[in-house]
């Protein structure tokens, strides 16, 4: 005779990815100050990095392999290093505080009016519960 066994789990929406991927992101979101396009990029390279923390760790030395290709050809040298740590620092942090959130984000829209940082995603479940 089989058995069953149910997990429970809280759902997750779409707003709560965002808002989580924003509370990890905001200490370089806020350094940015006044440059809309860097927190465009901050913003893509956290999706990155969220999206990468979903699956199966391959330690930094994988992660970094899967980070390098997907940073912007024009950083060199530090930038590209400290962007590179900002993804690692991410994914370890989501990992840690939202190990429950396991949805992929498939897009992303960022509203920038003033200070105000609108991120909209649209998420998707990655692995079975």
């Amino acid at each position: 005779m089989s058995t069953l066994s149910v997990k429970q789990f809280s759902a997750c929406t779409n707003a709560d990815v965002a808002d989580a991927l924003l509370s990890l992101a905001s200490p370089l979101l806020a350094a940015c100050g006044e440059d809309d396009a860097m927190k465009k990029l901050l913003v893509s390279l956290a999706v990155t990095g969220w999206n990468l923390s979903l699956f199966e760790s391959p330690g930094e030395d994988g992660y970094r392999q899967k980070i390098e290709p997907r940073l912007p050809a024009e950083l060199q040298g530090d930038k590209k290093e400290v962007f590179t740590r900002f993804i690692l620092e991410l994914i370890a942090a989501k990992q840690a505080t939202y190990p429950a959130m396991l949805k992929g984000i498939k897009s992303w829209d960022l509203q920038l009016k003033g200070e105000t940082l609108t991120l909209t995603v649209d998420a998707l479940p990655v692995k079975p519960i």
